[in-house]
């Protein structure tokens, strides 16, 4: 069963997700976007979090956040930050919650 807000399918899809972009470098991941994956930048001020990652340290706040999506609707978004070649997953979105 998943957790609330969770669709069925939803651990399996990230994980597969996951798999794929690890083999992506970070200069692909930031310069070339995918409309299937729709991995871009945050625009704060567009999103529900317009003040950014404020829960996060004031090193962590300076860094740009960064999305992808799981499926096209269903599974929602995975929003992080990217440290060297390593995207760090601040918030699992699968309710769609960053862009109201």
């Amino acid at each position: 069963m998943c957790p609330p807000g969770f669709s069925d399918g939803y651990t399996q899809t990230l994980m597969e997700r996951l798999k794929d972009l690890s083999s992506w470098t970070v200069q692909r991941f930031t310069s070339e976007y995918n409309k299937t994956l729709r991995n871009h930048k945050h625009t704060w001020e567009k999103t529900a979090r317009p003040e950014g990652y404020v829960h996060l340290n004031a090193a962590y706040r300076e860094l740009e956040g960064w999305q992808f999506c799981l499926t096209a609707n269903e599974h929602g978004r995975v929003h992080g930050v990217i440290i060297d070649d390593t995207f760090y997953v601040i918030w699992l979105d699968c309710n769609h919650r960053m862009y109201p």
